[in-house]
């Protein structure tokens, strides 16, 4: 098999088109040094390896580690940064401004945290309400999986708009059942009407930022996929170095092998190289 790319892996970047493309991407912590990115969606059809090292390293300051946390961070940049923080995760359990637990870079907050938020409803596996960044529409649904999201409300802070997605989540699906999106190209789910059920709930509540019926148009989306798979099973880069098999598919975050799948963005910080035949 010749080799093609290698790098530090991270998500692949999307662009949304007809269908999705996806592109293999270096997220080695020096942006000067890293490989050029390569199109996924040409290799189709082939037999593709990807293959791991044997070594980790943290796509922000370069540590190599045993392991890799969060998304890609050595344990003291997972415990310092950010961009690691509990609140990433979890945007209602932000503690800016408290003076027992500050925030751990300001600017960080202000670039990233502070700037408008979208609150949406997408059909993954089933309908859900997520939130994300204005700037990320509509990369955040293809990394979901999504085959359909709508914008129901633009929101000023991300710990706003975590506050309002947790409340509404209490009675609505916040997660997507990953396996469950893998094998199907048009999952079950209203999602006009789960839209409306959140739209009904803001109404409710008085919720400031709903958009317009115009603004709340609805986005959908076609994955790479030649074959689905009938069973789910998880390729595990800990356990065996190597991934691979005919490349049936790409959706999600996800390479579809007719052995297997594996979510590349799980395995941030992964010097890995790409093989074909």
């Amino acid at each position: 098999m010749d080799q093609i790319w290698q790098g530090t892996l991270t998500k692949m970047r999307v662009e949304h088109s007809t269908p999705v493309s996806y592109f293999l991407r270096d997220g080695f912590w020096d942006a000067g040094r890293r490989a050029p990115e390569t199109s996924m969606n040409d290799l189709l059809g082939r037999t593709v390896e990807l293959r791991f090292e044997g070594r980790i390293e943290c796509v922000y300051c370069g540590r190599k580690s045993k392991k890799s946390f969060g998304q890609g961070f050595c344990f003291p940049c997972f415990r310092a940064r950010a961009e690691a923080d509990q609140c990433i995760v979890k945007p209602e359990l932000c503690h800016h401004g408290d003076p027992d637990d500050p925030c751990r870079d300001e600017e960080f907050a202000q670039s990233q945290c502070f700037q408008p938020h979208v609150l949406y409803a997408s059909l993954t596996s089933g309908v859900k309400v997520g939130i994300t960044r204005r700037p990320n529409v509509p990369s955040r649904w293809i990394d979901q999986g999504a085959v359909a999201a709508i914008p129901l409300a633009v929101v000023p802070s991300r710990r706003e708009v975590g506050l309002l997605e947790h409340r509404l989540a209490a009675a609505f699906a916040d997660k997507t059942h990953w396996m469950r999106m893998l094998k199907t190209e048009h999952p079950d789910g209203d999602l006009a009407g789960g839209a409306q059920v959140l739209l009904d709930r803001m109404d409710e509540w008085g919720t400031a930022g709903v958009l317009s019926a115009e603004e709340r148009a609805r986005h959908s989306f076609t994955y790479p996929v030649n074959v689905w798979p009938e069973k789910v099973k998880s390729f595990s880069l800990d356990k065996n170095p190597v991934a691979g098999g005919r490349l049936d598919g790409i959706k999600g975050q996800y390479l579809i092998f007719e052995t297997g799948v594996i979510n590349v963005r799980k395995y941030t910080g992964y010097v890995a190289s790409l093989h074909v035949a």
